[in-house]
């Protein structure tokens, strides 16, 4: 066994093996072919798709991107067209208050003139009524008065005194009050 693996030894000098790293012309020519015809398939057949659909997909990222500048555009003047809005609807509310406001006071003030020349009115009928419930108080105790002061002057000086003679000097003392 020995002997054959010298021999192997001997016979593998005389003619050396190929080197695997080094290729073989045939290999480089096919290797350049297949090469090629790879590359012409990649760049005509399956690149243009996906350009296309990368270009596509951009162009849609694009007009989504526009879309959404043109809503916040349209947002933005909305908001400002709702805050003049608003400023305009404040300002009639504003003015609406202030006339009814006025128009309140002025009410305020007719309805308490009405009310001050009702209590007047009301003051100046219950004084007459006082003032006619006091004459005719007086009017009826004139009377009673009278004859209570007679009969009391006619005991006190001790004789008879003419209610009718006296009834002047009464009437005075009763005028007096």
């Amino acid at each position: 066994m020995t002997t054959l693996w010298i021999l192997a030894a001997e016979g593998a000098t005389d003619t050396a093996p190929p080197n695997p790293v080094i290729p073989v012309m045939n290999e480089l020519f096919w290797a350049a072919i297949f090469f090629f015809a790879l590359w012409a398939m990649m760049k005509f057949v399956l690149l243009p798709p996906i350009v296309g659909a990368m270009e596509k997909r951009a162009a849609t990222i694009q007009s989504g991107k526009d879309a959404a500048d043109a809503a916040t555009a349209a947002l933005g003047e909305a908001r400002r067209d709702h805050a003049a809005a608003l400023a305009a609807a404040r300002a009639e509310a504003g003015t609406i208050i202030g006339a009814a406001r006025a128009a309140a006071d002025e009410r305020r003030a007719v309805l308490q003139a009405e009310a001050d020349a009702e209590i007047a009115e009301m003051r100046r009928s219950a004084q007459a009524e006082i003032e006619q419930a006091r004459a005719e108080a007086l009017t009826g105790m004139r009377s009673d008065v009278a004859s209570l002061a007679v009969g009391a002057a006619s005991v006190v000086l001790g004789a008879d005194i003419d209610a009718a003679a006296q009834q002047n000097v009464i009437d005075q003392a009763l005028s007096a009050n």
